[in-house]
């Protein structure tokens, strides 16, 4: 210990005589540390904590699989079975979404709602921040007029009031009673805002058709998931032959909690970004690293005095480590403020609608497991960049450098080579990070102006649902849509005002099973497509040819032909080599369902942004088919923004307690939608521009030690008549060497890199010409730039005074 101390005191003292190298070394590694400690935090919360859930790796979620489809949820009676039948599990307990009106506290506003079992908050064993949550009484009909708050929701509409409690509020015009708050470490469902009490009917209990309700269960000990996904597949393969008109075809699937919530890209995004911030952490080393190189050789005199003194090589490698960690704990503190200041700019940035959605998001902070990694990261930083030049340090030959006295000494041709190394690495890291940040941005900026055929910044958007109590017959909610439309088509600037289920590229389109007439499906196969109410005019709105036959008109209505339009790939896919008109097809797997007349063909349209292929779609007119819920796109000839208040004060007149939920432009709401990939895009390019920037620092201090390095030699060459142009000739060379082997090896790193970027984007290729042409001529000439300045200073280096100086 008291060597130990020895050793901090001397490091100190060390630092404190180099103040140039010791800001350059600390700012450096504090971005590099911060970067990483920020990064991690927010992934932390995100993906691998994203709820404050005890044992979180036995809690799954169970769902209804499609022997030749995908996943969707259960339906309540295979639940009910699933709780009488299965072993594997502590606990099973089951919600449901509902979309729901809130009055009573202020304007009226679009709340989503989960109905859950009691045994709910048992599962997730979570307890309430204030007062408390359902009790089983509470979950039968009659007696469920009880509401628990989410914790962003409360902070958000009651102001965080604690006296929030026994407070009566009105959800679709219902009375119930706030019993609780949830706490803010439990943002599950993340998009609820309150949870009121399942209170199935005898009806719902028996429905094994609607497949509307999510099952979440607590493993018992030692039962992992394989296990308890063989017995709910066993089990699934038992109620499809008990219950062949629903369940036939079917199985059930097991999936930890975990994997639900962050989904297929989140982690993907999350872990390119944190890759490519060590990255950036392997570049400061190496810059770091170089620093080290350089002061080195003013070291040397120290170095070989300690050891004529009979300093062990041991004890000075670990006197260098020491000096070198410290300065990487330094780094790290200011490491710390820099990933706070990432951290409050990242929370300030995300959109708050878009936050509520992401569970964990609000518990982003600097915790322990944060400070930990940072003064990880600070150790290791500080051994990988000074445990080479420690070594370089130490090769030195004592006589000749005893002799040279305070003289400055040439670095040996190790050293150099190891410059050489650290120099090609951060240009290799640099092209990766550049050519992956350049392909993201165009990636992303291609999927931004995928809608621009549509005029988005002149659409205005909005969702409204219609309570199912107030509006339960097609009658009535076709009287809303009929007399909400009219309203807005007579407000000044407004050219087109339609509804539709998901507008393009918006991912809001839903998936529904088909039947075609006369056309049997093999038991158990899945045939989908995507099921869009829309109005008669959403072709001419958004420029949707119709290929054959006809659209919607108003001829259509709830007492005619039942009619739909389908789209070209429908109708190759479902019907091919024949006239799909006047072929009648039927949505949904219940028999009550109508068979719909296909009278006309449109052209496909993209309704995913993510996913390139176009889908099988079939049009159905909403006054036909009247949904609860749908979104109105309003088309304006100016500032679509600016019509908001009109609209909400025109669908106020007819009912003024139905709120408009999520009112912005389609261009808001593209962008809205990408807000993720604008963050790693983002984070992309600025761990780029500093990788970038440290190589162009990396490739001039190499230049420079090279030039001081050399100037004996250089003031030979002058002095026996070598030009000054080839001396400025002979460093751009070395220069140019270094910089196209790191651009060899980083093309090659990008190469891996763009594939993955490729297989995310729409737009992006992985060997797309103009960027790895364009970056790689950029960086070639940012690195022989900085070569620039010393190769001048070589070329006008005098030859007497080089060798007076000697």
């Amino acid at each position: 210990m008291q060597t130990l101390l020895q050793d901090l005191r001397y490091a100190v003292r060390q630092l404190r005589k180099s103040p140039g190298f010791t800001l350059a070394s600390v700012i450096t590694l504090a971005i590099g540390i911060g970067s990483n400690v920020a990064i991690f935090s927010s992934m932390d919360a995100v993906v691998l904590r994203p709820l404050a859930v005890p044992q979180m790796d036995r809690v799954v979620t169970v769902a209804d699989q499609r022997l030749r489809g995908g996943y969707e949820q259960t339906a309540l009676a295979n639940y009910e079975d699933l709780v009488r039948q299965s072993r594997s599990f502590e606990e099973l307990a089951v919600t449901k979404p509902a979309e729901m009106s809130l009055t009573g506290n202020g304007d009226a506003a679009h709340v989503t709602a989960s109905l859950t079992s009691a045994n709910f908050f048992t599962v997730l064993r979570a307890q309430p921040y204030l007062g408390r949550v359902f009790e089983d009484a509470e979950c039968r009909p009659g007696r469920d007029a009880v509401a628990v708050l989410n914790y962003g929701f409360w902070q958000r509409r009651f102001g965080s009031d604690p006296a929030v409690l026994g407070r009566k509020i009105q959800l679709d015009l219902r009375e119930y009673i706030v019993i609780g708050v949830m706490p803010k470490t439990l943002q599950y469902p993340s998009n609820t805002d309150i949870f009121t009490p399942l209170a199935p009917t005898s009806a719902q209990l028996a429905d094994r058709a609607a497949h509307d309700y999510l099952v979440i269960g607590r493993l018992r000990g030692g039962i992992t998931v394989q296990q308890a996904q063989a017995e709910i597949q066993a089990i699934g393969t038992r109620l499809a032959e008990a219950y062949p008109a629903t369940n036939q075809g079917r199985s059930m699937h097991v999936e930890p909690l975990l994997d639900g919530i962050n989904g297929e890209f989140t982690p993907l995004y999350y872990r390119m970004v944190m890759g490519a911030t060590l990255f950036v952490l392997l570049v400061v080393c190496a810059n770091v690293a170089n620093l080290q190189f350089a002061r080195g050789i003013s070291r040397r005199s120290e170095i070989a005095m300690r050891t004529a003194l009979g300093a062990g090589r041991f004890r000075l490698v670990r006197q260098l480590l020491t000096e070198n960690v410290l300065l990487g704990l330094i780094g790290a503190a200011g490491g710390i403020a820099f990933a706070y200041v990432y951290l409050r700019i990242t929370l300030i940035s995300m959109p708050e609608r878009v936050a509520r959605y992401m569970a964990g998001w609000s518990s982003i902070s600097l915790n322990g497991r944060a400070l930990t990694l940072s003064i990880l990261l600070a150790v290791i930083a500080g051994i990988v960049a000074g445990f080479a030049p420690a070594l370089q340090t130490l090769r030195i030959n004592l006589v000749d450098q005893l002799k040279a006295g305070s003289r400055t000494s040439a670095g040996s041709g190790g050293s150099r080579r190891l410059k050489n190394i650290f120099a090609v690495a951060q240009i290799s890291l640099a092209v990766a990070l550049v050519i992956g940040a350049a392909l993201m941005s165009k990636g992303m900026q291609s999927m931004l102006h995928l809608a621009d055929p549509f005029e988005p910044a002149k659409l205005l958007t909005f969702n409204v649902r219609l309570p199912e109590n107030r509006y339960d017959t097609p009658q009535k909610r076709a009287a809303w849509y009929n007399a909400s439309l009219e309203k807005l088509r007579q407000l000044p600037g407004v050219t087109h005002a339609e509804v539709a289920g998901a507008l393009p590229y918006s991912d809001r389109a839903w998936t529904d099973n088909c039947t075609i007439e006369n056309r049997p499906v093999m038991p158990g196969k899945f045939q989908g497509t995507l099921h869009l109410p829309v109005s008669a005019g959403f072709f001419s709105s958004f420029r949707i040819g119709i290929a054959a036959g006809r659209d919607f008109n108003s001829g259509d209505t709830l007492t005619s032909l039942p009619v739909a339009v389908v789209t070209r790939k429908f109708a190759e896919r479902y019907i091919p080599g024949e006239n799909a008109i006047g072929h009648r097809v039927r949505l949904g797997n219940k028999e009550t369902e109508p068979w719909l007349t296909i009278v006309g063909i449109a052209e496909d349209t993209h309704y995913s942004m993510w996913f390139p292929e176009i889908q099988p779609a079939v049009y159905v007119d909403e006054a036909q088919l009247p949904p609860f819920g749908i979104t109105y796109a309003v088309t304006t000839g100016g500032n679509a923004a600016a019509l908001a208040p009109a609209a909400r004060k025109a669908l106020a007149a007819i009912d003024p307690t139905l709120p408009l939920d999520v009112v912005m432009t389609y261009e808001q709401f593209l962008h809205e939608g990408l807000i993720g990939l604008k963050y790693v895009a983002v984070m992309l390019a600025i761990d780029a521009g500093f990788s970038l920037l440290l190589a162009a620092i990396g490739i001039f201090g190499v230049m420079a030690n090279l030039v001081g390095e050399r100037t004996r030699e250089i003031g030979v060459r002058l002095a026996v008549g070598a030009r000054r142009e080839d001396v400025l000739a002979m460093i751009l060379r070395r220069a140019s060497i270094l910089t196209a082997v790191g651009l060899g090896i980083g093309l090659l790193l990008a190469f891996g890199l763009t594939h993955m970027a490729a297989s995310l984007l729409f737009g992006v290729r992985s060997d797309d010409p103009v960027v790895f042409t364009g970056i790689t001529a950029l960086i070639a000439l940012i690195a022989i730039g900085s070569s620039w300045i010393p190769a001048r200073r070589a070329a006008r280096i005098e030859p007497m005074a080089a060798l007076h100086e000697e």
